[in-house]
């Protein structure tokens, strides 16, 4: 009867350890997979606006990167506008350049136009370097095309 006791005593006692650590590991892991996905939501969301969903591996910035990048592009932006850069912070620059977008919407509308020319230059020309033909794709199509490419690279 003590042998039963004894192990009875200590199964419970077994039991009564591992549930909370059991019980915690369950409850890190679904706090782990509800911020995966709440962070894959957020991305999802930013973009959203973009048509393509695959990823470009290797290609990720810093945040120090992607901060410089939103300068240059709010520089070039501010330049465009005719709009002095000098000493001015990155939300500075961002409220003058928006500012500017909606006093002088034809402005922004020809910036635009322009400057998806260029892209799609650019795309094309890397495009014939890789091989691929150019005539007649838009820049989606040229964009698929490249990263099919790529993925057939590097499963190879």
């Amino acid at each position: 009867m003590k042998k039963i006791g004894l192990w009875l005593t200590s199964a419970m006692l077994a039991y009564s350890l591992y549930v909370p650590v059991a019980f915690g590991a369950t409850a890190q892991q679904e706090e782990e997979s509800s911020a995966a996905k709440q962070e894959q939501q957020a991305e999802q969301e930013q973009h959203g606006k973009h048509k393509h969903s695959h990823a470009h591996p290797g290609k990720k910035m810093t945040s120090e990167e992607i901060q410089k990048m939103r300068m240059k592009k709010l520089q070039r932006l501010a330049t465009y506008f005719e709009i002095d850069t000098e000493g001015k912070s990155l939300e500075q620059l961002k409220k003058e350049v928006d500012q500017a977008k909606r006093d002088q919407p034809e402005k922004w509308e020809a910036f635009k136009q322009e400057f998806r020319a260029k892209k799609l230059e650019k795309i094309r020309e890397y495009a014939k370097q890789k091989g691929i033909d150019v005539e007649g794709k838009t820049m989606e199509q040229l964009h698929d095309e490249l990263h099919e490419l790529e993925e057939r690279h590097d499963h190879s």
